[in-house]
């Protein structure tokens, strides 16, 4: 009796192992740090981004850091960005999510949805003149008063623009370049990594397999999706991956 409920144990495991899917080839950095590695994964991290749930106001927003989870050769990352911004391809913007956190956003959706945004208001006007000269003259994550006067900018000017949110106040006399309703996002990053974060702290030893994860359902505050929200724990090094038998096993980098 005994034998044969082995055996029936035996033949139950081995259907279920047939019905599992097999694991996803492990995704590692690409050692690549050449000007097509870093374009390729921002354009596969820009992918990720949920434009529907922001209702299509805002441009593919990528982190700089969710990169470096594709291209392990961070300062190559940090040298074709730079050339690109200088390019007038993308533009480079301080979130306020930490001094070392910069969103990236190519430059065309940029420009579309800022003019979207202000569509039909009396700052229409001035938001494609700003556009049109600062935006495309000067690269900088910032603007100084001295710089913007220059620009053609006075004090009224700038006023309207901080009310179209196309720039945020940094301090007394100088402002960021921003994006219209950008704090959706920033909201939803900041419950996203935490509830991110807290899938995998709750998982036995503090460790999951990545298709394990993947296959879960998304835990509640995951709205951005899990897929672009592990790029951003792995770039900032709060997860770490690890090679395995069963592919890349996801572990909380804190001790």
């Amino acid at each position: 009796m005994g034998r044969r409920r082995r055996l029936l144990c035996d033949t139950l495991e081995a259907k279920r192992r047939r019905l599992e899917p097999p694991p996803p080839p492990p995704e590692e950095p690409r050692p690549d740090g050449s000007p097509g590695s870093v374009e390729a994964a921002l354009r596969d991290v820009a992918a990720l981004f949920p434009r529907g749930l922001f209702g299509d106001a805002l441009p593919p927003l990528v982190l700089r850091h969710q990169l470096y989870s594709l291209v392990s050769d961070r300062t190559a990352v940090d040298r074709h960005l730079n050339h690109l911004r200088d390019e007038g391809r993308i533009r480079l913007l301080h979130l306020g999510l930490g001094a070392d956190t910069l969103g990236v956003v190519f430059m065309e959706p940029y420009k579309e949805k800022v003019l979207a945004a202000v569509a039909g208001t009396p700052q229409a006007g001035l938001v494609q003149r700003f556009l049109d000269s600062a935006v495309a003259a000067c690269p900088e994550l910032s603007y100084e008063q001295s710089r913007m006067r220059a620009l053609g900018f006075e004090d009224r000017d700038v006023t309207q623009l901080v009310a179209a949110g196309v720039l945020t106040v940094r301090d007394a006399g100088s402002w960021w370049l921003a994006v219209p309703g950008v704090g959706r996002f920033v909201r939803a990053f900041v419950r996203g990594r935490q509830a991110l974060l807290g899938a995998v702290r709750r998982s036995r030893h503090r460790e999951v397999l990545l298709w394990e994860l993947r296959q879960r359902r998304a835990p509640p505050g995951a709205r951005l999706g899990v897929g672009y929200l592990l790029h951003d724990l792995l770039g900032a090094q709060l997860l770490r991956s690890v090679p395995t038998t069963s592919g890349p096993m996801l572990r909380l980098a804190e001790p």
